[in-house]
């Protein structure tokens, strides 16, 4: 008896699908931008050129709202709404990852490393947007708090693994051996993909027997996907999310190149001291977001979420005003551990609030704006902290973080959430 599988039949498949492609996602993440640029650190390259260097290689995650318009445009009904891009995108990641073993010494081919972390992050950033659309397709509204849990918690493990195994394999094997076994595991995810369907009828390849779904098999072409996206941005709602998601990406961005400097150049972390505290308390916190899933489905994403920025803008005010600590190793690991530890829960709660109120007929094209815009403002803060290292002390830059997240709270409260507008099949949206 052959066994099938279909997404839109299991919670539970779409729980642990999303986990895993998720994990996908965090391969890169926990390879590119924490173990690598801690090891640089170590090697003595300035904090600057750190910081342009993931400036850059997570602009894929600023501009991936170009690739949404396309898949909601250019579809293979046959193999499912997203799923084509999703494989697509999961194979090239394979690839590239595999590609870093062209970078035969990093301090003097950092351009090279530049560009192939762009590459390996544009088919990252392709197979999120994919995956995101799925989602919001598949996934009833009540289960947003937990689908967006089980996908945290997947990224999470993925680049907290990664970081902690990367940055062992960096320091003993070089940066080839790290992308050969980060290229392997993202192989492995892919194959497994291959056996899950969007929903039954539906082929697994383009030269096996299926057919697409009946209210699926209409596909809009760009002008409409086009009116119908501009009246859903122009919501009070959407203009509000926007300025969220820039400012947390902003946030996020910065603290993601203060922390492994900091944690190397001042408080005298080794690059696997550093990857081990991120991996541990990365998969403490994906495994808090987990329990809390069904917490926001019923307190709401909104409360949630300006709990964890209050709470994450109080450490970092303590952090800048407690400088006479920084000497402390066990005062310093807690902080630092209770940073990561807030990443993830933070995460799902803002990918939620953009959850609710996405369309479901321009799903893909509508969340991968507010996700782009989130990375875009990483990418600044990535850059804002390398000019402001130039500057400000640490305890300054820890005082600037505070500042950011407290104008961040400010925003979220303004959030109220309206009914969203009719997709393009005159459905509800997935806000509902």
């Amino acid at each position: 008896m052959r066994i099938e599988f279909y997404l839109s039949g299991s919670a539970r498949l779409r729980y642990g699908s999303s986990a895993m492609l998720y994990f996908a996602q965090g391969l890169p993440y926990g390879l590119l931008s924490i173990a690598i640029p801690a090891w640089l650190a170590s090697q003595g390259l300035e904090a600057g050129a750190i910081a342009s260097y993931l400036a850059v290689i997570i602009l894929p995650w600023a501009f991936k709202l170009a690739t949404g318009p396309l898949m909601d445009r250019f579809k293979f009904p046959s193999m499912g709404q997203r799923r084509p891009w999703v494989l697509g995108a999961q194979l090239g990641l394979t690839i590239s990852l595999l590609s870093l073993g062209l970078v035969d010494d990093p301090m003097s081919q950092l351009p090279l490393l530049t560009m192939l972390g762009l590459i390996t992050n544009c088919f990252a950033a392709t197979q999120d947007v994919a995956v995101d659309g799925m989602a919001i397709d598949l996934v009833p509204e009540a289960e947003h708090g937990r689908i967006n849990a089980f996908m945290a918690c997947g990224k999470a493990i993925g680049w907290a693994s990664t970081a902690a195994g990367s940055g062992w394999l960096l320091v003993n094997y070089g940066l080839a051996m790290a992308g050969l076994v980060a290229s392997v595991i993202a192989g492995i995810v892919f194959v497994a993909f291959l056996f899950v369907r969007e929903r039954e009828g539906e082929s697994l390849l383009p030269w096996t027997q299926g057919e697409a779904s009946q209210s699926h098999a209409h596909i809009p072409d760009l002008r409409s996907v086009f009116s119908s996206l501009k009246g859903v941005l122009w919501s009070r709602p959407s203009q509000v999310i926007l300025a969220v998601m820039l400012v947390d990406g902003l946030v996020s961005g910065y603290g993601h190149a203060l922390m492994p400097i900091a944690a190397v150049n001042l408080f005298g972390f080794t690059t696997g001291e550093w990857s081990n505290l991120v991996a541990v308390m990365g998969l403490t916190g994906a495994f808090a977001a987990l329990a809390l899933g069904p917490v926001i489905d019923r307190v709401g994403a909104k409360r949630m979420f300006m709990l964890t920025i209050l709470l994450v803008a109080v450490h970092a005010f303590l952090l800048a005003g407690t400088q006479h600590m920084w000497d402390n190793s066990f005062y310093v690991r807690g902080m630092l551990s209770a940073w990561v530890l807030m990443g993830p829960v933070t995460m799902v709660c803002a990918i939620a609030i953009a959850m609710s109120i996405c369309t479901k007929g321009v799903s893909a094209t509508q969340f991968a704006i507010y996700m782009s815009t989130a990375n875009l403002g990483a990418s600044i803060g990535s850059k804002l902290f390398g000019m402001a290292s130039e500057h400000a002390s640490y305890s300054q830059s820890y005082l600037l973080m505070g500042v950011l997240f407290v104008s961040l709270l400010l925003i979220v409260t303004i959030f109220r959430k309206e009914h969203p507008g009719q997709s393009l099949s005159g459905e509800e949206g997935a806000g509902g």
